[in-house]
């Protein structure tokens, strides 16, 4: 995009595939997409193909005669029920991966923002110290100027007040580069994360777009509801169970075994299953509605990140036009000063005029780098 007024270090720095690597494997960001998977698993489980059996036992007795019986009662799906209960389920496991999927996708972005922020910081932090430096070589020289008669003594007056405010900038520069690359230290776990300064101006992002994943579990959720809506109209049929067992008769003189054989079905006499299905599509209704809005709230989140984004490149490349100009006034007004051809004034002019291009470079490639992490996460860019 554009070259940034900083000067090169010599250290190793954290990178961005690093500081994204070492973010998502903090302790516990794997382990709890892992329980919630976990858990919708055995979701699916919990319905399995079949109802569990029931075991009865009945004894009858009259005129001296008595009769148990003992026997396993399986219920039959054959309405299909529980099969729609576990399509459900398995479209419920799909949102929540779709889901861990999204959060991983601002979790990114998060780190994303986090250092550029850091960089951004650091990059400021490198101009007040070089202006500093600037204004201490300054003083020495207007110093020597005036011990040598060649200019009045105000001058080293009027650079020695300027000193000073830069150093109080400066000092407000390490806080705030301290304060962001803390933010930094704390998503990734790295203590003291150095970052390349020229970050801001080299992002890496995915060259396609993603998908929205958190519309995409929307989308599995409607699903599951109108599978629930099936299953609640199939639990209106008759439920069969089929029963078999031993039956045992004692008359008080002999005692006979023999099978038992039953049948029975259920019958919606007390409760048609009529309001469960209301009930289901009232479910599934109420979420096709919410993702119309979370299309169009969506919809809206793109097409500002893309306004916005396209503005802050456009502002970031014109500031960084007028750097080169401004960067050159300090070392003429410099040289200038120093053969006694400008006053102070000048020569200071000339230096905050060099600060303020650098530090205004900096601002818009930083408003520029935020805008393209807001653009990747709005469009659903994974990195």
């Amino acid at each position: 995009m554009c070259a940034l007024p900083v000067a090169a270090r010599a250290q190793d720095v954290v990178d961005e595939d690093t500081a994204i690597e070492r973010a998502l494997a903090r302790e516990g960001i794997s382990a709890r997409d892992d329980a919630e998977r976990a858990a919708s698993a055995a979701e699916i489980e919990v319905i399995g193909p079949r109802d569990n059996p029931s075991v009865e036992l009945s004894r009858e007795g009259a005129g001296g005669e008595s009769e148990y019986q003992l026997g396993v009662v399986q219920p039959i799906d054959l309405n299909r029920r529980r099969g729609s209960l576990r399509d459900a389920a398995r479209a419920d496991g799909l949102a929540t991966e779709a889901e861990i999927a999204r959060r991983r996708q601002v979790l990114v972005a998060e780190v994303r923002q986090a250092y550029v922020q850091c960089a951004a910081a650091s990059a400021q932090l490198d101009v007040w110290q070089r202006y500093t430096e600037e204004l201490v070589e300054a003083e020495r020289v207007s110093t020597a100027r005036a011990e040598a008669g060649d200019t009045a003594v105000y001058d080293v007056r009027r650079v020695r007040v300027e000193r000073r405010a830069a150093e109080a900038q400066l000092a407000r520069a390490r806080g705030d580069n301290a304060a962001d690359c803390a933010a930094l230290a704390s998503l990734t776990g790295i203590a003291d994360p150095l970052v390349e300064l020229e970050a801001i101006t080299r992002l890496s992002s995915a060259a396609q777009p993603g998908e929205r994943a958190d519309l995409l579990a929307d989308e599995r959720r409607i699903e599951a509801a109108q599978y629930r809506v099936r299953a609640a109209d199939q639990a209106r049929l008759p439920q069969l169970a089929v029963g078999v067992g031993v039956l045992r008769r004692d008359d008080g003189i002999d005692t006979a075994f023999g099978p038992v054989v039953s049948v029975g079905v259920t019958v919606p006499l007390w409760n048609s299953g009529s309001a469960d299905v209301r009930r289901e599509q009232a479910r599934a209704a109420a979420l096709e509605s919410e993702l119309l809005i979370a299309r169009r709230r969506v919809k809206a989140e793109q097409n500002a990140a893309e306004a916005r984004l396209a503005a802050a490149r456009e502002a970031a490349i014109t500031a960084a036009g007028t750097r080169e100009d401004a960067g050159r006034l300090g070392t003429i007004a410099e040289t200038v000063y120093q053969a006694g051809e400008i006053g102070v004034v000048e020569l200071l002019d000339a230096y905050e005029a060099a600060r303020e291009a650098d530090l205004s470079v900096i601002a818009l490639a930083t408003d520029a780098a935020l805008a393209a992490v807001e653009y990747d996460l709005a469009i659903g860019r994974t990195y």
